[in-house]
Parts: C-alpha cells; sequence; structure tokens
C-alpha cells in the first residue's frame, strides 16, 4: 500500500511538471510579446486547418512540403483555394501590432519591416539554425519575395516542418 501511494504521488508530481521547452521559442515569443504570439499562434492554427483541408491524405508536415512544391512547380491554379485566415485572425493579427512587426506599408507599397520585433527575434536566434540563418539573410538583403522565390528558397534549405520556426516562417511569408 505505501509503495502505491509513492507511485502515485510521483506519477502526479510529474504529470504536473511542465515540460521542458526550446529556450530559443521562449525568447522568440519574449521578443514578440504575449499578444503577437497569440495571434501568431491563430495563424498557425488557421494555416494548418487550411493545408489539412486541401491535402487530406497527409499528415501536417507533408502538407507544408507538398504546398511548397505544389508552389515551387507551379501547380497551384487557384490561389484562393489557399487563403487560410479566418476573419478573426486576420482582425488580431492586425490588432495585435503582429502585422505591423513584420511588414511595413510604404507608399501603399508592403515591404519588410526590418526594424520590427520579429527581425530582432530572428536575428537573435539565426546562428541557432540554418534554415533561420540563410531566411533571415535573403530577407534582410531582398525584403518580401514573391511565392515562386520564397518555395524554392526555403526547400533548398531541408525544412522540418515540426520545427516550431520553420512553420511560423512559411506562415508568415503567406500572411500579408
Amino acid at each position: 500500500m505505501q509503495i502505491l501511494k509513492i507511485i502515485i504521488i510521483l506519477l502526479v508530481t510529474f504529470s504536473c511538471t511542465k515540460k521542458p521547452t526550446d529556450n530559443r521559442i521562449t525568447e522568440f515569443e519574449n521578443i514578440l510579446g504575449e499578444r503577437k504570439t497569440k495571434a501568431l499562434n491563430l495563424l498557425v492554427s488557421d494555416f494548418d486547418k487550411n493545408l489539412n483541408r486541401i491535402y487530406p491524405a497527409l499528415k501536417t508536415s507533408q502538407a507544408y512540403l507538398q504546398f511548397l512544391l505544389d508552389i515551387k512547380n507551379n501547380n497551384i491554379t487557384d490561389w484562393n483555394e489557399y487563403k487560410f485566415q479566418s476573419k478573426e485572425t486576420n482582425l488580431e493579427f492586425r490588432m495585435s501590432g503582429l502585422r505591423g512587426e513584420i511588414y511595413q506599408e510604404d507608399y501603399k507599397e508592403l515591404e519588410t519591416n526590418h526594424a520590427g520585433n520579429y527581425s530582432i527575434a530572428l536575428n537573435k536566434l539565426k546562428d541557432s539554425d540554418a534554415l533561420i540563418k540563410g531566411y533571415y539573410e535573403v530577407r534582410e538583403a531582398a525584403g518580401l519575395m514573391s511565392a515562386e522565390l520564397f518555395a524554392p528558397e526555403i526547400l533548398s534549405s531541408n525544412p522540418d516542418f515540426n520545427n516550431y520556426f520553420h512553420k511560423r516562417i512559411v506562415i508568415l511569408e503567406f500572411s500579408f
């Protein structure tokens, strides 16, 4: 009976313990801010749901890859099918300030916001991951890229769509 009590206490203790997180994620979210992180997570949720609708036979990580391959191979004929933001998510994307952290409008033209917290966070993390580094450098040098240029660039970096950052980089490139 005593052993059973100890086992139960250990199980309760370990189940309540917060799982360790990647320090890079914590740092990224701290730089971005709580509300903007929540808005980004809404974008991720909407994007995942849309990819699962378009590619129902694929796991989500495989659907990301197929999406980029379809762009690279010019297989997308109706871009409206790939619009993924719900009205609520789009409103929060804008109202939270996340959109302004990533993009800025200059004479009605959308450009990369190099001074925003998104760029600052990527800069701090760039040396921890080859894809983040390559993306950051291209983004800083070239600014916004067309989907046809972005897809092959990211694919050449061997993305892992189970990776927190790789997913968000793709999503934010299609969020404006």
